[in-house]
């Protein structure tokens, strides 16, 4: 196809991969917030939050809805957010905020 289509290619393939991490985590940040406290953005200060993160990186309100959707069902997994504190070497502290839906395989 030509140089110049290969570079626009690979500035759209990088810019993609950098918006699907961020969906992904928005996403994940709307299911806590949900099934934390319900799906009303009204009432739920921590998904207002995260909708507004979602709105900030231009993600469509189709998948937001999803989100919210999936978070409302019952068989969806709970994520909750552990912190684990630790030192690595050379006595630097390290503090880790993680969500999972499975701490043995967070720790492992």
């Amino acid at each position: 196809m030509g140089r110049a289509f290969e570079f626009r290619k690979e500035r759209k393939f990088k810019r993609w991969a950098k918006m699907a991490v961020q969906f992904t985590r928005i996403g994940k940040d709307i299911v806590m917030a949900v099934k934390e406290s319900g799906p009303h953005p009204e009432t739920n200060s921590r998904l207002r939050t995260a909708m507004q993160n979602a709105k900030a990186v231009n993600m469509p309100k189709d998948r937001v809805e999803a989100a919210i959707k999936r978070a409302s069902d019952k068989s969806m997994a709970n994520y909750e957010e552990i912190v684990y504190e630790g030192y690595a070497p050379h006595g630097v502290a390290v503090l880790i905020e993680t969500a999972t839906d499975n701490t043995n395989r967070t720790v492992a």
